[in-house]
């Protein structure tokens, strides 16, 4: 999980969808080391391959926007492929 402090900091989220009901929301990791410049694409990649990867065949949809209360949805996935 992390810090409050690095979800305020990331650039986008991920909510997923999974199969057994649950929901839960994933931020993204913009940066390469710490002082790095953050990157948004870095960051959705690196979501994209937690969803392909991390939990293959286990979600059903998946939403990612940018982190602020009224972000545009950037990508969408459902059943293991982007639409």
């Amino acid at each position: 999980m992390l810090s409050e402090q690095m979800q305020r900091e990331a650039l986008s989220k991920c909510i997923v969808w999974f199969y057994d009901g649950n929901v839960r929301t994933f931020y993204s990791l913009d940066k390469t080391h710490k002082r790095a410049k953050p990157n948004q694409a870095l960051g959705i990649r690196r979501l994209e391959k937690m969803l392909m990867e991390t939990f293959k065949g286990q979600w059903e949809t998946a939403i990612v926007y940018e982190n602020e209360p009224r972000g545009n949805e950037l990508a969408r996935f459902k059943r293991g492929a982007r639409v």
